[in-house]
């Protein structure tokens, strides 16, 4: 960490200008440097509005010494920032610093609580821009994307303190001795058997799927994925267990024909022909609370807004719990 001598006042702080590269770019004027002809993006979060500013870089990832790509040019669907990355600032005021989202008083000292902070305004502009584009390729940004930043802290005098951290804490790298990284050799050998089968584990892609999407922010995808999860975990199993007309006894309603909902094949149906009271136990309770009445919420059109992370994480937890509880009961899955 490198901090620069100056006057700087902390007791008269106006700005923090947060500063580092992501991997992708806009179609959008440069507006960092004086003379760009750009003008930075008002983005509010919470009511609480920052200033948004960006250079687009151009810089080809692969290039070698006998071929390079021209500058100003770009590729569809350039998910990595294959031609082309951004350099961002978000700018933050007095509206940030006195809100209850910022500790003021070890700012100086620990700067880098304005990461997580703007993140979210970086992501707000980055999902605002590709609902207007359709650029559907464009993806949240996240910590682990982050590194080398730069803080600017400015007074009311306009003198500076410039705070450079490298590494931030939130990413951990991991060293080996000047050694490679190798899988394990019962991994490796099971992914080189697995490289000769035609085997689709449908379920394990939904699962890491699911695991990205959670990562990435997208909370109320996450949650379905993780109910779809459940539902292919029960049917899946049933139809290795049950005769095919035993099996819509416990999907279908016996007057109209129509699907049952996943709540009464767990209630009924794992009762009728398994004897396992499912839909009285703890775990179902969890799931019924915890993931599917969400998932309800959001497949019905009740629930417009994201699920926030915690409420996410439970959901996917009683999932996971309810299918180790019914393994162990009933299906018994190797």
């Amino acid at each position: 960490m490198e901090k620069a001598e100056n006057k700087f006042e902390i007791e008269k702080l106006r700005n923090v200008i947060v500063e580092y590269k992501i991997p992708m770019a806009f179609d959008l004027q440069n507006c960092i440097k004086e003379g760009d002809e750009g003008k930075p993006f008002l983005v509010v979060v919470d009511n609480i509005p920052a200033r948004i500013s960006i250079e687009r870089i151009y810089e080809f990832r692969y290039k070698n010494e006998s071929f390079q790509v021209a500058p100003f040019s770009k590729i569809e669907e350039d998910r990595g920032g294959t031609l082309s990355h951004s350099k961002v600032q978000i700018w933050f005021d007095s509206q940030t610093f006195n809100s209850d989202r910022i500790d003021k008083n070890i700012i100086e000292i620990i700067p880098d609580q304005f990461i997580n902070l703007s993140i979210e305004y970086i992501n707000k502009f980055i999902k605002t821009y590709k609902n207007m584009t359709n650029e559907y390729w464009l993806r949240p940004i996240i910590q682990k994307d982050i590194f080398n930043v730069q803080y600017v802290l400015i007074d009311t005098n306009n003198n500076k303190e410039i705070v450079s951290i490298l590494i931030p804490r939130h990413q951990t790298v991991q060293f080996n001795g000047g050694k490679e990284f190798k899988l394990d050799e019962e991994i490796e050998e099971y992914f080189r058997a697995s490289l000769q089968s035609n085997f689709y584990n449908f379920r394990q892609e939904l699962i890491l799927n699911m695991s990205n999407n959670f990562s990435l922010g997208y909370y109320n995808v996450a949650l379905l994925q993780s109910v779809t999860i459940f539902e292919n975990f029960i049917y899946s199993n049933l139809k290795t267990k049950l005769s095919n007309t035993k099996l819509d006894k416990i999907k279908k309603k016996e007057v109209c024909g129509c699907m049952v909902g996943i709540s009464e094949v767990c209630q009924r149906g794992l009762k009728e022909y398994f004897d396992v009271d499912f839909g009285s136990t703890e775990e179902f309770e969890n799931l019924k609370d915890n993931a599917l009445k969400y998932r309800n919420l959001i497949v019905h059109g009740e629930l417009l807004e994201s699920i926030d992370k915690e409420t996410c994480e439970k959901g996917l937890k009683a999932v996971e719990i309810a299918i180790d509880y019914l393994v162990e009961k009933i299906f018994h899955e190797t």
